[in-house]
C-alpha cells in the first residue's frame, strides 16, 4: 500500500436520498409524516493516490456510481468529508466548484449520452479548454494555440491524425472513439484525479482492453490518480492496484487487487469471484460453488436496511452476532481489511474459513 498522502480521500462518506413520506403510521412532524430515506452510501472510506488505480467493485445497486458522483461533488453528500490533499474540499458556490473540477474530473459510463449530439468534437473540446486552460497572457486560447491544444488532446487519447476526428459528430464515431473523446475532454483540465464510472461497460468487448490500456498509460505518464468503478472483478485484477468491494452502500473488503481477487476474505467477495466467468471452467464449477454456498436471494432494502451486517441475509456463515451488530473493517493482514465478524476475536464469531497465512487471523487473535 502506498505510503504517500492521498490526493483525494473520503472519510465516512454518506448519502441518503429522500424517498417521499410514509403513507401510514409513524410520528407526524409539523402535520406531515416523517420522510423516508434511501441509504445509498453509508460511512465509506476511500483513498486515491497519485499514479495508482483504485477499483470499487460491486453488483448493481451497491452504491458504486453514487460514490463517484459524491467524489465529483455532482451531488451533495449527507455526511462525512471529501479531502483534497488533506484539506476539506466541500464546494460552496460556482467558483469553488470550477476550481475543484479543474483538479477532479469524471468520465461517465455512456459516452453517447455524455457528449452533446448536436456539436462536433471541436466544440466539445474547445469549450473544455476555454473553461480550464488559460493563455500565458491571461486570456483564453485562440488561433494556433487552440488548434495545437486540440491536436495534443486527441493525440493523448490515441486519435490520430487529429484532423480526421476534430470536426466529427458523436454519431459518426464508434463507441470506443466516443469514450476516448470523453477522456480527452476530462484531460483538458489537466486533472490530478479521474473518476471513471464503468468506462468500458457500454463498449464492445473487443475494444474494452484498449480503453483500459489508455487509462493505464495516462496513469503512468501523467501520474493521475484513477477511481475505476466496475461490476467486473476480473477487470479490477487486471487494471487496478487496489480494490474495494462495496455491498448495499458499505465497504465489505479492501486490499491489493491480486490478493482480493485470488484470496478473497469476505463471503461476498468470494461470491463475486465465484460468479465471474472463467473460460477454463468448462464444467461450471464456479456456478455450482455459488449454489452450494446458498448465497442466493436479493440485496436488502436500502430504505429499511437490516440490522447488523447487510450481507447477513445472504451469507451462509451468518450467526446471531452478524444479524444484530454491524462489523467494522478488521485488519486481517497488512494492507487488507474485511468487514466480517469472522475475523474478530469474539467467541461467538462465525467460522468463515480464515486464510492460514493471515497475520491477524481470528484463531491467532483468540490465542
Amino acid at each position: 500500500m502506498s505510503t504517500s498522502s492521498p490526493v483525494l480521500a473520503a472519510r465516512g462518506l454518506t448519502k441518503h436520498f429522500r424517498a417521499g413520506h410514509f403513507r401510514a403510521g409513524g410520528r407526524r412532524v409539523n402535520g406531515r409524516p416523517p420522510a423516508r430515506a434511501i441509504h445509498a452510501v453509508d460511512g465509506v472510506d476511500l483513498e486515491l493516490h497519485r499514479g495508482q488505480v483504485l477499483a470499487v467493485v460491486g453488483e448493481s445497486g451497491s452504491g458504486k456510481s453514487t460514490v463517484a458522483r459524491l467524489l465529483a461533488q455532482l451531488i451533495p453528500f449527507t455526511g462525512g468529508q471529501v479531502l483534497l490533499d488533506g484539506v476539506d474540499a466541500r464546494v460552496r458556490g460556482r467558483r469553488a466548484f470550477r476550481a475543484y473540477a479543474q483538479r477532479v474530473q469524471m468520465i461517465f459510463q455512456d459516452p453517447f449520452a455524455s457528449l452533446n449530439p448536436v456539436h462536433p468534437v471541436r466544440y466539445t473540446l474547445t469549450r473544455a479548454l476555454r473553461l480550464h486552460r488559460r493563455h500565458p497572457t491571461g486570456g483564453t486560447l485562440r488561433g494556433a494555440e487552440l488548434e495545437a491544444a486540440l491536436t495534443e488532446l486527441l493525440e493523448r487519447v490515441h486519435l490520430t491524425p487529429a484532423e480526421r476526428y476534430v470536426d466529427s459528430y458523436p454519431h459518426e464515431l464508434s463507441g470506443g472513439q466516443r469514450q476516448r473523446i470523453a477522456i480527452a475532454r476530462a484531460l483538458a483540465a489537466d486533472p490530478e484525479v479521474l473518476l471513471a464510472d464503468e468506462p468500458v461497460s457500454m463498449l464492445d468487448v473487443s475494444i474494452r482492453l484498449g480503453i483500459l490500456n489508455l487509462l493505464a498509460d495516462l496513469r503512468d505518464r501523467l501520474g493521475i490518480a484513477i477511481l475505476y468503478i466496475t461490476h467486473d472483478i476480473a477487470s479490477a485484477r487486471y487494471f487496478a492496484d487496489r480494490t474495494t468491494v462495496l455491498y448495499a452502500g458499505q465497504v465489505m473488503e479492501t486490499g491489493d487487487s491480486e490478493s482480493v481477487t485470488q484470496e478473497p476474505l469476505h463471503p461476498y467477495t468470494r461470491l463475486l469471484v465465484a460468479s465471474a466467468p472463467d473460460p477454463d471452467d468448462l464444467a461450471g464449477a464456479g456456478a455450482a460453488a455459488v449454489r452450494d454456498q446458498g448465497t442466493g436471494g436479493e440485496p436488502p432494502s436500502l430504505v429499511d436496511p437490516p440490522p447488523g451486517c447487510r450481507f447477513a441475509p445472504r451469507c451462509p456463515y451468518a450467526r446471531d452476532l452478524c444479524r444484530s451488530e454491524t462489523p467494522a473493517l478488521i485488519e486481517v493482514a497488512p494492507g487488507r481489511s474485511a468487514a466480517c465478524w469472522g475475523y474478530s476475536d469474539r467467541d461467538d464469531r462465525p467460522d468463515v474459513g480464515v486464510p492460514t497465512g493471515s497475520a491477524t487471523s481470528a484463531g491467532e487473535a483468540a490465542a
